[in-house]
């Protein structure tokens, strides 16, 4: 019994492959640093819109449909790191306590409004 849960610990601690991220034009995971992120929008359950402060906007489409998100007020980072990478990070849903996983983060720009 020891030997399985000395074992399950040391899968849950190694850290993610980036050759299993997918990879930006410089061949590297697309990763925003928090300090440049204005704010962001959930559109549904399973995307997310991050507005930068150079007015560029990010669409994260979640690993997964997080399905309280539409319903509360928002989410929170469970990582304290100074940038958020697509396919790693995990984001708490407020008051469920819901945890989701981001998945590829690919450039925005809103669709024009039809007439």
């Amino acid at each position: 019994m020891k030997r399985s849960l000395i074992a399950l610990a040391a899968l849950v601690t190694l850290p993610v492959c980036p050759a299993a991220l997918a990879l930006d034009q410089n061949g590297k995971p697309v990763c925003l640093e928090i300090n440049r992120i204005d704010h962001t929008e959930v559109l549904n359950d399973h995307q997310i819109l991050f507005h930068m402060h150079n007015n560029k906007v990010w669409l994260n489409t979640l690993s997964n449909r997080c399905s309280t998100l539409t319903r509360q007020d928002g989410f929170v980072w469970v990582s304290s790191l100074p940038k958020y990478c697509e396919n790693v990070e995990l984001i708490r849903v407020l008051r469920t306590g819901q945890v989701c996983q981001l998945g590829a983060f690919t450039p925005y720009e809103k669709p024009p409004k039809q007439s």
